[in-house]
Parts: C-alpha cells; sequence; structure tokens
C-alpha cells in the first residue's frame, strides 16, 4: 500500500517533528515517570518509519494537506507506542491536544503573526482552491476530496468542506479510527494560537457528512477541549 514518496523523506520529516516531539517530553511531565517519557519519544522516532511506509499514493509534492498527513502518521506511531507501556487511554487521548497547543502556543510572536498572514493570503487562497478543484477530480481513493468555500467577509474570511479526510482513512485502515477524534481537535489548538478563528459545526471523525472548516483572521475561534460534542 505504501507510497514510496513519504519514505524517501522521511529523515526530513522526523526534523520537521522536532517541536512535537520536545512538546511531548513537557506534556508528559508528571503524568509519567522522565525515564519512560524519554523512551517512548525515542521508539516513537525509531517506529515512524514503520508507519510513513503504509501511507498510500497521495498524489505527492501535488498535495496541500501534507502537513496534516506526516503529523498524522507521527501521531498514531506515538499512540501505539504509548498504549504498547499501558499508558491510561485517556493521558494519551488529551496529550495529543495538549502537544499541539504547546508547540503553536510556543512559537515567537512574530512567527504566529507571519503564519497567520500567509494563511489568509491571496496565494493561500490560490492553491486551496486548485488543491479542492484537483481533490475533487478523485485520483487518488484515499485522498482527501475537499470543496473550497468563499468567505462572506463577516462571519468568516474563507473555508472549505473536507468530504473524505485521508487521515481518517489511514487510522481506519491501521485500525486506531478511535483516536482520530483527539487528532482532529488538534485543528483547534494550532487555529487559537494562531489566531485564525476556526470554527466547525461538524466532523468526520464524529460521523458528520463533512468537516465544515471556517475561518476569521485575527480571532481565537473554538477550544478543542472539552471534546467536540459534533
Amino acid at each position: 500500500m505504501g507510497d514510496p514518496y513519504y519514505m524517501d523523506r522521511k529523515d526530513a520529516y522526523l526534523k520537521s517533528l522536532t517541536p512535537l516531539f520536545s512538546s511531548a517530553a513537557k506534556v508528559l511531565a508528571g503524568q509519567i515517570p522522565e525515564v519512560t517519557i524519554h523512551e517512548c519519544i525515542n521508539e516513537t522516532k525509531e517506529t515512524f518509519p514503520r508507519y510513513l511506509a503504509e501511507l498510500p499514493p497521495l498524489g505527492g509534492d501535488r498535495n496541500l494537506f501534507n502537513a496534516s498527513i506526516i503529523p498524522g502518521a507521527a501521531a498514531l506511531a506515538y499512540i501505539r507506542v504509548l498504549e504498547k507501556r499501558k499508558i491510561p487511554l485517556e493521558v494519551i487521548d488529551r496529550s495529543i491536544y495538549d502537544i499541539y497547543s504547546v508547540t503553536y502556543s510556543s512559537l515567537p510572536w512574530i512567527i504566529r503573526k507571519i503564519l497567520m498572514r500567509q494563511e489568509f493570503s491571496a496565494k493561500h487562497m490560490r492553491q486551496l482552491m486548485e488543491f479542492a478543484a484537483w481533490t475533487q477530480e478523485r485520483e487518488f481513493k484515499e485522498n482527501f476530496v475537499v470543496r473550497f468555500v468563499q468567505g462572506d467577509g463577516k462571519t468568516f474570511d474563507f473555508g472549505f468542506d473536507c468530504q473524505e479526510c485521508a487521515v481518517l482513512k489511514y487510522f481506519k485502515h491501521m485500525d486506531a479510527q478511535d483516536h482520530m477524534p483527539y487528532l482532529c481537535i488538534g485543528d483547534f489548538a494550532s487555529s487559537r494560537a494562531l489566531r485564525t478563528g476556526l470554527t466547525r459545526t461538524q466532523s468526520l471523525a464524529f460521523g458528520g457528512k463533512s468537516c465544515d472548516f471556517r475561518y476569521k483572521r485575527n480571532t481565537l475561534g473554538l477550544e478543542g477541549l472539552p471534546i467536540e460534542s459534533l
């Protein structure tokens, strides 16, 4: 099933995931022994390529949402490592959200501001519209299927409806779909840190027909915890 595109880039991916691993150590501190934390993070890094190898063909460089796919594979490696050590499920799932929250809120203010501006830039709007149109062709059956939504300038600036989610399909393939809601709410953690104002009224992971992402510049949006009640 795997796509060599991802395996060829595994070293670069591991380097890019360093902030998430550092945040994981902070989040788990005090909840499990320190030696276990280091063991878990090291084993996550070691086993990550195994999960990366399970990713199907998703369009390679054309996939605008690779930034969600790669952390998803890393999150599953992390989950399985902690499960093997009998870490309580509530600790594992809650930590996923907290890791995203710590990672993005720890970014320097100027970096968060730049990322927020990029999110609402004309370039990103073009990229998202082109990506959405491409996914509607359904060239890769395990990929996302996305519909771009133009903002009204008042309640939201732009949005998209994720009608099919590649990460959710992957988690189902790996028999890990029960963890997916906690991965999904990481979107809120990053949005609040960057002030991109994410709201959602439904989510595929909660049985919705789509994930209706709506973004509003320079606002906090919703929180992911308590868990989305959709």
